[in-house]
Protein backbone atom coordinates (compact mmCIF):
# COMPACT_ATOMS: atom_id res chain seq x y z
CA UNK A 1 0.00 0.00 0.00
CA UNK A 2 1.55 3.33 -0.90
CA UNK A 3 1.88 5.81 1.17
CA UNK A 4 2.13 8.97 -1.05
CA UNK A 5 1.62 12.52 1.02
CA UNK A 6 -1.11 14.82 -1.71
CA UNK A 7 0.45 16.85 -3.85
CA UNK A 8 -0.66 19.72 -2.01
CA UNK A 9 1.40 22.34 -0.26
CA UNK A 10 5.13 22.09 -0.10
CA UNK A 11 7.52 24.05 2.18
CA UNK A 12 9.83 26.57 0.36
CA UNK A 13 13.20 26.59 2.67
CA UNK A 14 13.79 29.18 5.56
CA UNK A 15 15.55 32.41 4.23
CA UNK A 16 17.61 34.44 6.87
CA UNK A 17 16.39 37.41 5.29
CA UNK A 18 12.86 37.13 6.36
CA UNK A 19 13.59 36.41 9.90
CA UNK A 20 14.20 32.84 9.48
CA UNK A 21 10.29 32.01 8.69
CA UNK A 22 9.67 29.16 6.39
CA UNK A 23 7.18 30.31 3.96
CA UNK A 24 4.53 27.93 2.82
CA UNK A 25 3.79 27.77 -1.26
CA UNK A 26 0.70 26.17 -2.49
CA UNK A 27 1.67 24.51 -5.68
CA UNK A 28 -0.87 24.28 -8.52
CA UNK A 29 -2.42 20.67 -8.84
CA UNK A 30 -5.38 20.34 -11.36
CA UNK A 31 -8.51 18.88 -10.46
CA UNK A 32 -7.78 15.94 -12.30
CA UNK A 33 -4.81 15.14 -10.37
CA UNK A 34 -6.94 15.93 -7.50
CA UNK A 35 -9.56 13.68 -8.45
CA UNK A 36 -7.00 10.96 -9.44
CA UNK A 37 -5.59 11.07 -5.91
CA UNK A 38 -8.89 10.94 -4.17
CA UNK A 39 -9.72 8.02 -5.90
CA UNK A 40 -6.38 6.21 -5.22
CA UNK A 41 -6.50 6.93 -1.62
CA UNK A 42 -10.40 6.28 -0.78
CA UNK A 43 -10.20 2.55 -2.73
CA UNK A 44 -7.24 1.98 0.16
CA UNK A 45 -9.01 3.01 2.67
CA UNK A 46 -12.02 1.69 1.52
CA UNK A 47 -10.15 -1.75 1.66
CA UNK A 48 -9.26 -1.53 4.76
CA UNK A 49 -12.59 -0.78 6.20
CA UNK A 50 -14.04 -3.64 4.35
CA UNK A 51 -11.31 -6.08 5.83
CA UNK A 52 -12.71 -5.21 9.55
CA UNK A 53 -16.13 -5.34 8.38
CA UNK A 54 -16.81 -0.87 8.70
CA UNK A 55 -19.61 -1.80 6.00
CA UNK A 56 -20.75 1.78 6.07
CA UNK A 57 -17.41 3.51 5.88
CA UNK A 58 -16.27 1.05 2.89
CA UNK A 59 -19.62 1.82 0.99
CA UNK A 60 -18.93 5.89 1.81
CA UNK A 61 -15.45 5.75 1.05
CA UNK A 62 -16.25 3.85 -2.79
CA UNK A 63 -18.86 6.04 -3.51
CA UNK A 64 -16.02 8.98 -3.22
CA UNK A 65 -14.03 6.29 -5.31
CA UNK A 66 -16.76 6.45 -7.91
CA UNK A 67 -17.51 10.11 -7.53
CA UNK A 68 -13.60 11.16 -8.55
CA UNK A 69 -13.59 8.80 -11.33
CA UNK A 70 -16.63 10.11 -12.74
CA UNK A 71 -14.88 13.56 -12.27
CA UNK A 72 -11.67 12.42 -14.03
CA UNK A 73 -14.08 10.62 -16.96
CA UNK A 74 -16.03 13.66 -17.55
CA UNK A 75 -12.74 15.90 -18.17
CA UNK A 76 -10.82 14.03 -20.20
Amino acid sequence: MNKAPPPSKTKAPKDPADGGTAATETTAVSPLETAQYIAEFAAELSFLARETRLDLLSYLLDMARLEALRTIHKNR
